[in-house]
């Protein structure tokens, strides 16, 4: 009786492990769909989303770049953005202060007053041209009286002179009498004065606003 017991108790198991043998690879698909396994499962998602990164890419390609026209102004529409814009040119410039001055220069070695222009708007993907004369002929010229942050401003050599020889930008309107500009003096390097002191009143011959209302 203990025979025929051991016997049937070992048939069942046998049973039970071809059983266990034949499922044994987990099933990850419905039914009546081929068999998947998980890594599979998870390659053609990574795969999909690959895809989609591809797609997106390729969606924003057709999509209009900043102009970098050297003769035009900078495009910006969204009132919001431009602050946004000059707020991180003005920041980019005045990242610098304290650089002494170097003719030609555009880096923290040394740094003229075009080139601190060309540098800081560079932060926004713009390319100004590169000497304070051309840059006076970017943008629509403002009044004195009506400069923004983010205008630039341009000096001559002296009183009358009407050769544009330095360049700065406007980095804060305090009142109807202090307007600071950011630029690369001579003498102090990158430093920052106020456009109504009677000393740039004397040399100032126009003012210029880059950024397009």
């Amino acid at each position: 009786m203990r025979t025929l017991y051991t016997t049937s108790a070992l048939f069942i198991f046998l049973v039970l492990i071809m059983a266990s043998c034949q499922s044994s690879k987990p099933t990850f698909s419905k039914r009546g769909e081929t068999y998947k396994s998980a890594r599979e499962i998870a390659e053609e998602k990574r795969q999909a989303r690959k895809a989609g990164k591809m797609a997106a890419r390729r969606s924003s390609k057709g999509k209009p770049l900043a102009s970098k026209d050297r003769t035009s102004r900078t495009k910006v529409t969204n009132p919001r953005r431009l602050d946004e814009n000059v707020a991180t040119v003005i920041e980019t410039a005045r990242s610098y202060t304290g650089t002494p001055y170097r003719w030609g220069g555009t880096s923290r070695v040394g740094m003229d007053c075009s080139g601190l222009l060309c540098t800081s708007f560079q932060s926004i993907n713009v390319a100004l041209p590169r000497t304070s004369e051309e840059q006076s002929r970017y943008g629509k010229e403002v009044r004195p009286k009506d400069l923004k942050e983010g205008d630039l401003v341009f000096f001559g050599a002296s009183r009358n002179s009407r050769e544009i020889t330095h360049v700065g930008m406007v980095t804060e309107v305090v009142n109807d009498s202090e307007v600071k500009f950011i630029h690369a003096s001579t003498s102090l390097g990158v430093i920052e004065n106020n456009f109504f002191s009677e000393h740039y009143q004397k040399i100032f011959i126009k003012a210029v606003r880059p950024f397009a209302e």
